[in-house]
């Protein structure tokens, strides 16, 4: 397995968010986390991805357990194995795409960095805005642009916060077609979402 939730459980002042809960997804499974605001979806991305810890609970990543505890363990897990897609994209506004993919390309030892850059950029349909500013570009396109960062970074595991919450029907096609095509390539994929149409694609849907 990819990933392992073991009795996880996460309290904010005096709301309980996730309580004793458990989960596992499995190598190149691609599933979906629904339900309502509030009940604790994007924690639990944030705690499988070692932006938070648990309150309480044990989070095994690829065999390795509770990273957090480690510092060393926690850094290899961001840079090699857990890639995110965050709802905001998290992209450097006022640089190109360019200089935004050099940043996944740091700790990835690949020959012709430059035509892979192209190369994923194609693949995204949007090859043509390499030296375009972030800001220039639309919702869609930026999201896209995160997915190609991903691709370049070759990471085992996607997380994905609401990837197609912002956008409208033929970008959110275009998102989830290109996220189906890392899944098929073996990707393990867990999508917080709200959005129907993702868990269509998705192997299995977990609601909180």
């Amino acid at each position: 397995m990819e990933i392992e939730l073991k009795n996880i459980s996460k309290k904010y002042e005096n709301k309980q968010v996730l309580d004793n809960f458990n989960l596992v997804v499995n190598k190149g499974e691609m599933m979906a986390i629904t339900g309502q605001s509030g009940t604790g979806k994007s924690t639990l991305l944030n705690i499988v991805g070692l932006l938070e810890e648990p309150d309480s609970g044990d989070v095994i990543i690829q065999g390795i357990e509770n990273a957090w505890k480690s510092e060393k363990k926690q850094i290899e897990l961001f840079r090699y194995t857990i890639g995110y897609l965050f709802q905001n994209y998290a992209l450097i506004d006022n640089e190109t795409v360019s200089k935004n993919l050099d940043v996944a390309l740091e700790y990835v030892k690949l020959p012709n960095k430059e035509d892979k850059k192209k190369e994923v950029l194609e693949k995204v349909g949007l090859l043509d805005k390499l030296n375009s500013k972030i800001y220039q570009l639309s919702g869609g396109e930026q999201q896209r642009i995160a997915l190609a960062r991903l691709m370049l970074k070759k990471n085992d595991i996607i997380l994905a916060d609401e990837p197609t919450g912002s956008l409208d029907e033929v970008n959110r096609d275009q998102v989830l077609s290109i996220l189906k095509s890392l899944n098929n390539e073996g990707k393990t994929i867990l999508i917080v979402t709200h959005d129907p149409e993702v868990s269509k694609i998705c192997t299995n849907v977990v609601t909180l």
